[in-house]
């Protein structure tokens, strides 16, 4: 299986749409995404992004939809292609050649902390019977440890081990916590690459909520598919 993994920029616009009265330009602008990418909008599931744990299984009734109250969404469909909105959050991307699945999760500190990892894994494993030693992991762009910050009134949620303390600045470094959880559900290390960028610092190329503070949301939008 080759799957298309994709992520979009600053340049193609803002991809955050809301399910109440949804904007048109919005739907615009994933019109047009898909469409440079050679990807039918109908075909296009996409998880509502509650910064939670929970994942769904979708199938073809699915299709064009927005998926309420998940973060994650799975699928062994080939004509299907899964998406999540981010701006700073983790974009991460799960495939297994064996069992021909894909899936995508939105993974913000809330959602990494209560496991979204592991519910998109054991979801996985249950709905599809794969081997955790089959799924490889590709995790995009997302806000760094060079610019995550938290405040004291949350540093209980990680292991002391996941903080950067500068003075009296505490950074967590959310890649490091996603690997070591998907090591720990004996997910090979050499099937998890990831990428450098951070959002916050690519000012040109990303939107980064915790750097521009907008108004309303900007987001770029990450897919999986099949091509």
């Amino acid at each position: 299986m080759t799957p298309l993994i994709l992520l979009s920029q600053k340049q193609d616009a803002s991809m955050k749409i809301e399910l109440v009265n949804p904007s048109e330009k919005i739907l615009e602008n994933r019109s047009k995404y898909f469409l440079k990418n050679n990807i039918n909008p109908s075909n296009v599931v996409s998880a509502e992004i509650t910064n939670s744990n929970k994942v769904a299984v979708v199938n073809k009734y699915d299709a064009w939809k927005f998926v309420k109250e998940v973060d994650g969404l799975i699928t062994n469909n080939p004509d299907l292609i899964l998406s999540v909105t981010i701006a700073d959050c983790v974009p991460i991307y799960f495939y297994d050649d064996i069992k021909k699945v894909f899936w995508i999760a939105h993974a913000w500190w809330r959602g990494i902390t209560c496991d979204i990892t592991k519910s998109m894994i054991d979801k996985f494993v249950e709905e599809f019977d794969s081997k955790t030693s089959d799924i490889k992991v590709y995790v995009w762009a997302h806000i760094q440890k060079c610019h995550f910050e938290i405040k004291e009134d949350i540093i209980d949620k990680f292991y002391d081990r996941f903080l950067i303390k500068e003075n009296s600045i505490i950074k967590v470094d959310l890649l490091w916590i996603i690997r070591d959880k998907l090591e720990k559900l004996w997910v090979k290390s050499e099937n998890i690459s990831s990428s450098q960028e951070c959002t916050y610092c690519e000012s040109e190329k990303y939107f980064s909520y915790r750097r521009d503070k907008p108004e309303k949301v900007e987001a770029m939008i990450g897919v999986i598919g099949i091509r």
